[in-house]
């Protein structure tokens, strides 16, 4: 049987008398390795829903016939979503100024079946932000069902309002990440750089009372370092070779297990406001560390 992704034949080594649902199985996995997902299949010139797919899956795949899959990228599919939900955000955050607004059926249906079809693309946090943003749309259509004529609670208004425009920034963002990782990677390794030194000053911090700006630089630094953990794998689909990037030896999963014990350590250092291990860890170990890895990973990115 001839097996075609996309309209491109694909060579799948499976074995001797393998049925067309092993050899399906196969190819997902092909797939899900290159980044990519099945969003249809034909056989024989016939679409093949999930239905029908009891009915061809024992059969052998070595008899006469064709399978056409249709795949798309994960990274495709996670923008078209991104797009949606930032269009359903703007569209609430507008029904949320309209006192007389009559969308929120449609905006709490429309973002509760996006967190439901696209809940594995979407990582913890973010999906985390997309059902708590449904679930506010859901508040604001009860209130509508339970009194038609009556504006919503205006705390209720400028609670969908503050949440919607947040998450549109931080939505915007994650959309950069997928459409031009090597741009954001520069630009995080800027902005690290710019902030710096602000490492160095942890300890006067804490030692002159001002925990909350100590605490927020300390969490600056944690935030650029998950930026890193989601823009490299979007640099791998781009072409980035992360099996020889090599920082102080380390691979990059070495890297960040190591990267993670630290600020491990410098949180608990923080919570025992234990100042000079504090100094120690952000300016021996974390600064250096973040420093290699910018380096490194920009050197690599202007390799052909």
């Amino acid at each position: 049987m001839d097996i075609r992704v996309n309209g491109e034949p694909l060579a799948l080594e499976i074995n001797a008398g393998a049925s067309v649902g092993e050899a399906l199985a196969a190819a997902d996995e092909l797939l899900e390795t290159a980044g990519a997902v099945i969003i249809g299949l034909r056989m024989d010139g016939a679409d093949l829903d999930a239905d029908a797919f009891p009915s061809i899956r024992d059969r052998p795949f070595a008899d006469k016939g064709s399978i056409d899959i249709a795949a798309e990228s994960i990274a495709a599919i996670k923008q078209k979503a991104i797009k949606t939900l930032l269009e359903l955000l703007s569209l609430s955050d507008e029904a949320a100024a309209n006192e007389d607004s009559k969308d929120w059926p449609a905006l709490a249906g429309s973002l509760g079946e996006l967190a439901g079809a696209f809940a594995g693309l979407f990582s913890a946090d973010e999906l985390s932000f997309v059902h708590g943003f449904a679930d506010l749309a859901a508040k604001a259509m009860a209130a509508r069902a339970e009194k038609p004529d009556a504006s919503l609670p205006p705390e209720l208004r400028a609670e969908i309002v503050r949440q919607a425009e947040s998450l549109i920034i931080i939505f915007k963002e994650r959309l950069d990440e997928i459409e031009r990782p090597a741009d954001e990677l520069r630009k995080t390794a800027a902005l690290y750089r710019s902030q710096e030194a602000e490492l160095s000053e942890l300890p006067v911090l804490l030692q002159t009372g001002k925990d909350e700006r100590a605490m927020r630089a300390i969490l600056f630094f944690v935030e650029i370092f998950n930026k890193v953990i989601r823009l490299v794998p979007e640099l791998e689909h781009e072409g980035l070779d992360t099996d020889i990037v090599r920082i102080d030896g380390l691979s990059i999963p070495e890297f960040y297990n190591s990267f993670n014990g630290i600020l491990r350590r410098l949180s608990a250092a923080f919570e025992d406001k234990d100042s000079v291990l504090i100094g120690d860890l952000a300016e021996y170990e974390v600064a250096p560390r973040m420093a290699r890895f910018f380096t490194i990973i920009e050197e690599a990115l202007k390799k052909p």
